[in-house]
């Protein structure tokens, strides 16, 4: 991943120079916006509701996807003609907390209280096509690209209040693999001269992204009598580690109904049986996260050289 950020940085830069130094139709922009959902999906853990009597009363099905969030940019360009062009765009894009299951009741009775809520930070790039209309005080444009994660995580937090006295509060970062989507925008630019414009734009957001492994960088429990203690001291690799796997083999470190162990997911189905080290990680299934959004950007663009009339 660093040498994948090295040449897309490069190439970025190497955009940005090359407009500069021949005086040709290149551009910079920098800008910042956010978006929300799309696309949503049914996630497989429910909310559940709970009366006095620990009976469940309701199930809720929990929709989202991990797309919502904001985002920075920095671009760079090349208009190959007056209306048409490449660009290379960088972004960080920082996700919203969304919920993710929790089974929960009245805090004055027995129950114990769960939730679990999860977000998304990236490094993303997003090398697209560039159409516009002629040059004019308001110039509509269109983008069309390849949508490409480099670098961050998906992080997943769980608590629990106990009906005994207590709490816990875990953390799993989760990294995925390698994957594709895209983007495609619609935006309406104003130029204040020849050089500088101020744009505001729509942005959709096709991406899934498939998990790779994680690891619990947080497991903090409190007693009834407020001590506090780290539950990752002493743990096995097995209980804070995790690589998943598109295929289960016997040679899996996994084990069928692994999910009636502490910790583990309801919504994880494993029907083999393969071998438990518990000095190595868990095996468990591939699973997908859904990232589609629609976000509005706003920001300026600074052309270089002069635009032909």
């Amino acid at each position: 991943m660093k040498n994948l950020f090295f040449v897309i940085t490069t190439t970025l830069f190497a955009i940005i120079a090359s407009s500069i130094s021949l005086q040709a139709q290149g551009y910079i922009r920098v800008g910042a916006g956010a978006g929300f959902n799309v696309g949503q999906d049914a996630f497989a853990i429910p909310a559940l509701q709970r009366d006095s009597t620990n009976t469940i009363t309701a199930q809720r099905t929990v929709f989202g996807s991990f797309g919502q969030g904001a985002r920075f940019a920095v671009a760079g360009g090349y208009m190959i003609t007056p209306y048409f062009g490449v660009e290379l765009e960088i972004y960080y894009f920082q996700g919203f907390k969304q919920e993710y299951g929790s089974d929960k009741g009245p805090s004055s009775t027995n129950n114990s209280q769960y939730s679990r809520t999860g977000y998304s930070y990236q490094m993303r790039a997003t090398p697209s096509l560039i159409v516009q209309a002629p040059v004019g005080k308001f110039q509509p444009y269109a983008k069309f690209g390849v949508l490409l994660p480099f670098f961050g995580k998906t992080v997943l937090e769980e608590s629990w209040e106990y009906a005994a006295g207590g709490s816990r509060a875990k953390q799993t970062d989760v990294d995925g693999k390698l994957s594709l989507g895209f983007e495609s925008s619609i935006g309406l630019q104003y130029n204040v001269n020849d050089n500088l414009g101020i744009y505001i734009q729509a942005t959709y957001t096709g991406l899934r992204i498939r998990s790779d492994k994680a690891t619990v960088v947080k497991d903090e429990l409190v007693s009834p009598l407020g001590e506090v203690s780290d539950g990752l001291d002493g743990a096995d690799v097995f209980t804070t580690q995790i690589v998943f796997q598109d295929e289960l083999t016997q040679e899996s470190n996994t084990t069928a109904g692994i999910n009636i162990l502490p910790d583990v997911p309801d919504d994880v189905i494993v029907r083999v049986n393969g071998s438990v080290d518990l000095e190595k990680p868990i095996n468990l299934p591939t699973q997908t996260s859904n990232f589609n959004a629609l976000s509005f950007n706003v920001g300026i663009k600074y052309t270089f050289g002069k635009k032909s009339k």
